[in-house]
């Protein structure tokens, strides 16, 4: 109840069952610290998040993101940090626009590294479309 949606998902992802799947402490500083300069991605709470959820009792992933580094160590993708910046995709909302193809075209050609990359930007699309719906409501 009230909890920012950026502090639920560090929760979740310390209480991994297995434990190399939990960040480490200096990721979790790092993280506390990337939150501190960024204050408004505290502002999206869980419940606001959980409305949007397909059926009943199903809560939706939406991590919120600070940089394309940072969403793509979540989805330990992050030996592609420079293949999304030689491409040109420097923001998140150019992320987000990214289709498969462009995925396989800045050199991702794993199908095990492109469908997780394809599935987190579907999910990253319903973040920020999320965001922009809740900027209209004043």
């Amino acid at each position: 109840m009230g909890c920012p949606v950026v502090l639920h998902q560090l929760m979740l992802h310390c209480w991994q069952k297995e434990r190399s799947q939990r960040p480490k402490f200096t990721d979790v500083v790092s993280f506390l610290d990337k939150l501190i300069r960024n204050p408004s991605s505290l502002l999206a709470l869980v419940e606001d998040i959980q409305g949007l959820a397909e059926s009943p009792g199903e809560v939706v992933d939406y991590p919120m993101f600070i940089s394309i580094g940072d969403w793509l160590d979540s989805i330990k993708m992050s030996q592609y940090k420079s293949s999304f910046v030689a491409a040109g995709f420097s923001t998140l909302d150019s992320v987000a626009q990214m289709s498969f193809e462009d995925v396989r075209r800045i050199g991702v050609v794993l199908i095990g590294h492109q469908r997780r990359i394809v599935s987190s930007i579907q999910t990253l699309r319903l973040q920020l479309l999320h965001q922009q719906e809740k900027g209209f409501h004043v």
